[in-house]
């Protein structure tokens, strides 16, 4: 946490700038003594003038394309003026500091590039204290298209590019693109514009300084020892105002020795499509008695307003005091973290601060209010595992990591932060907590805590609070600990996530990627709709301000190759009739949103024909149904693919999931999907979330599925009474498996899968004693022990989805008979995997 503070930083160049010297000020005495002629034409101050540097360049020229400058001397006696530019030579370097006088105007920068072709033009302060590109009360500059480096074996005040303003008053415009500054040696535990690859700085001044306009873009940095990007004051404390108008984008940042971007007394920031990685690992603090702070974290902000952070990936970021990929620190108004992917960071996904106690800072004092953190993927953090370095926490980690209580600041009308529609993953083997305080298991204050998608393979755990925090429509998948927040309407099966942690280095599904969804996802149409919600998820799918949302930060179908698949829209098209009597949609007994498809109490449903498909495919086709009357039967089925029509039949009144594998036929493009309620019933029907999606491969991890060896092997006894393969009361061909009447089974270790890999587990099973239970499930897999319980005296589907750890490539599927009187039977199992 960023907490102690000794004073500002004083080292010689950034206290106090030396006057400007003379610009060639004996030249112009003696042309003028000798030609007595003024010489105005070859002033600096001319506008629009280009100028040269050749550093390779064997003597000093006149600062022309044929006759080039050839070293920084001669640029730092010029003062420059509006739409001037100072080129520096492809390929060549030049050793020392810069310090070019003058200010451009609005629609007039002066600018730093290069010329020629080649490799970026170097500038290397050789290990000399400052900034290697130092600007003072200057505006309107455009800096781009070289390589700065100031390296030393030793830290001290040092950065790559210093704007500073002491001017009493606003400067407009700096910015630095497209360079590559590194090897930059500060105080990693130091001030961070004077210790920062770009440092943009306020002076405490009276009257008060500031900035305006300030664009950090496409720049990469290397081994920046504090900080890549900075935009702060030159110290804590009030005298200076609010930088407006800053803008980090797009920026490459590798092993910074501290933190990657820090802005400071700012409003309306924006911070994003920054990739930051490796930071933290220095902390060494300038001589005593000067600022000090061994903390850091990768993108954060104090003092601000209206910060937006977005689109950024923060990873392995080793610091132990705090180590987050993201931090909303002291003071802070509307701060929106979204579209951010945080992985593999020590100390979390995003510090939270309560208000402390700054001198002269009475904004430190006040919680910060309007924090909204949405559509951002946190996979792994709390941890360096995997990362080529580690560091070891001083103060613990979580994905979410509060230092303190959670803020709220009183009489606020945004006082709650707000977390909803963020995707936390934790694989096994970590202990992080989902939601961490320094301060213990139970804080004060209160949060929202909606449509989160958690995944939770780890055995981390959460805090309370003692103010009233909401929690809804949340999915909690995984480990289940004592802490896990209560919501009534929450999710636990599997988010189907495309590749879980990432375990899957081959799948087509990486990086953020990874936590889209299959179709068949519970996590679609899950969510409440939540007011000003931002309109569009971490991948640009649109966010609707009245229809249901899904769960986590993935807002797509899926790839789900039906259309109103969950009949949203509030009307048929594009299903059709069936024949019999008509169904209809209605805004009622829906399962996710608002709306599905109710069926006539007989002979009746809806058909959807697919074209496009791909002949001698398999596809998934999964959809939810109920019945009004128990025992009644709905029907889920494909049709017209080239092959036998096939169905599931429902017959709960509560929904259950059907699972339907077909091929398409060696010439068939199309297939026809339909909810059908059958013959002979007294009540209605329903279905919804109905989703069609091709695999890559149908192969069946199971052998001996439907136990047609008459055998066992490969299955095995589970403890308990002995099971045993009969011919009789199979679903389909001779055989199934028959267990005891109580603790009674079998089971097989299906090897071979992927590890982070999502797989259908499908079976069949009944019960000859009705009210009685058999369970269809699997266990070993990396994740918790899923299955479900089948109570029919006639055979019923079993689906399961479930999701493979980062190191396991087996899982245990079973059947098994509790207790009871009486048999019962299981048939048919399939695993397959997802694409």
């Amino acid at each position: 946490m960023k907490r102690r503070r000794f004073g500002s930083p004083d080292g010689p160049l950034f206290a106090t700038r030396r006057s400007r010297r003379p610009r060639a000020l004996a030249l112009i005495a003696a042309l003028a003594g000798a030609l007595l002629v003024p010489v105005t034409a070859t002033n600096a101050s001319a506008a629009g003038t280009s100028y040269y540097v050749d550093c390779s360049a064997s003597s000093n020229g006149t600062g022309t394309s044929a006759s080039p400058w050839n070293s920084v001397t001669a640029v730092n006696s010029t003062t420059f003026a509006a739409g001037d530019s100072i080129l520096f030579k492809a390929g060549t370097t030049c050793t020392g500091q810069l310090t070019p006088g003058g200010s451009g105007s609005s629609g007039s920068n002066i600018s730093i590039a290069s010329y020629g072709s080649g490799a970026k033009p170097i500038i290397d302060a050789a290990g000399a204290t400052g900034a290697v590109i130092h600007l003072l009360n200057q505006q309107y500059w455009d800096i781009g298209g070289l390589e700065l480096i100031d390296n030393s074996s030793s830290p001290a005040y040092r950065s790559g590019v210093l704007a500073e303003n002491s001017s009493g008053g606003v400067l407009n415009h700096i910015r630095v693109h497209d360079m590559y500054i590194h090897n930059i040696a500060g105080y990693g535990g130091g001030w961070y514009s004077t210790n920062a690859g770009v440092g943009v700085q306020t002076d405490h001044t009276t009257p008060v300084s500031t900035w305006n306009d300030v664009v950090v873009e496409n720049n990469t940095f290397d081994h920046v020892d504090r900080i890549a990007v900075a935009v702060t004051p030159d110290a804590d404390g009030q005298g200076t105002g609010l930088t407006t108008g800053t803008v980090i984008r797009n920026n490459t940042m590798t092993y910074d020795g501290a933190d990657d971007i820090l802005v400071v007394k700012n409003d309306g920031a924006l911070i994003d499509g920054n990739k930051a990685g490796y930071g933290g690992a220095k902390s060494t603090c300038p001589p005593s008695g000067q600022y000090c702070n061994g903390a850091s974290a990768g993108i954060w902000m104090s003092g601000s307003s209206n910060t937006v952070v977005q689109n950024n990936e923060v990873y392995c970021h080793i610091n132990g005091a705090d180590g987050t990929g993201f931090d909303v620190d002291w003071g802070n108004h509307n701060t929106t973290f979204q579209y951010n992917y945080s992985h593999q960071n020590l100390g979390g996904f995003l510090l939270v601060m309560p208000p402390f106690t700054i001198a002269n800072e009475p904004t430190s004092t006040v919680p910060s209010d309007g924090t909204v953190v949405r559509y951002n993927i946190s996979e792994n953090d709390g941890s360096n595992s995997g990362c080529p370095t580690s560091g070891t926490q001083t103060h613990g980690g979580g994905v979410l990591h509060f230092v303190g209580g959670v803020p709220n600041q009183s009489g606020s009308s945004s006082a709650i932060p707000q977390f909803y529609n963020n995707t936390f993953s934790v694989r096994d083997g970590l202990s992080t907590p989902i939601l961490y305080s320094r301060a213990g298991t139970s804080i004060s204050g209160a949060l929202s805590f909606r449509n989160n998608a958690v995944f939770n393979y780890g055995s981390g755990n959460y805090f309370t609070t003692t103010g009233t925090s909401t929690y809804s429509n949340n999915l909690f998948y995984g480990n289940h600990p004592s802490r896990e927040p209560a919501d009534a309407a929450k999710v636990t099966s599997d988010p189907e996530f495309r590749n879980a942690g990432n375990a899957n280095t081959s799948s087509s599904y990486t990086g953020k990627n990874a936590y889209q969804v299959h179709p068949s996802s519970p996590v679609i149409r899950a969510g409440a709709v939540i007011a000003s919600n931002g309109g569009s998820d971490a991948y640009g799918n649109a966010v609707s301000a009245t229809a249901a949302p899904n769960i986590g930060a993935y807002n797509g179908t899926g790839g789900n190759l039906l259309s109103n698949a969950g009949f949203e829209t509030g009307s048929l098209s594009p299903w059709t009739q069936a024949s019999g009597t008509a169904s209809s949609v209605t805004a009622s007994n829906s399962r996710t949103g608002a709306d599905a498809l109710t069926t006539a109490a007989s002979g009746s449903g809806a058909n959807q024909s697919l074209t496009g498909l791909t002949p001698s495919t398999t596809y998934l086709l999964t959809g939810w149904g109920k019945v009004a009357t128990a025992g009644e039967t709905l029907a889920i089925g494909v049709k017209n693919f080239g092959g036998t029509e096939t169905y599931t039949n429902v017959a709960s009144t509560s929904y259950s999931q059907a699972a339907i594998l077909f091929t398409t036929g060696a010439s068939t493009t199309t297939a026809t999907v339909y909810c059908w309620k059958n013959a002979g019933g007294a009540g209605a029907g329903y279905c919804d979330d109905l989703a069609v999606e091709p695999l890559t491969s149908s192969t069946n991890t199971v052998t001996n599925p439907g136990f047609e060896t008459g055998a066992l092997t490969p299955w095995t006894q589970s403890t308990g009474t002995a099971s045993s393969v009969v011919a009789s009361n199979s679903r389909t061909g001779t055989y199934s498996l028959q267990t005891g009447v109580s603790a009674s089974g079998a089971i097989q270790t299906v090897s071979g899968l992927t590890s982070g890999g999502s797989y259908l587990l499908a079976a069949w099973a009944k019960v000859a004693t009705s009210g009685e239970e058999v369970a269809v499930g699997v266990k070993s897999f990396g994740g918790t022990e899923t299955y479900l319980r089948g109570s029919t005296t006639t055979y019923t589907q079993e689906p399961i989805f479930f999701t493979t750890g980062v190191s396991n490539t087996a899982a245990s599927v079973y059947c098994y008979k509790n207790s009871g009187s009486a048999a019962g039977y299981c048939d048919d199992y399939t695993v397959v995997k997802l694409p």
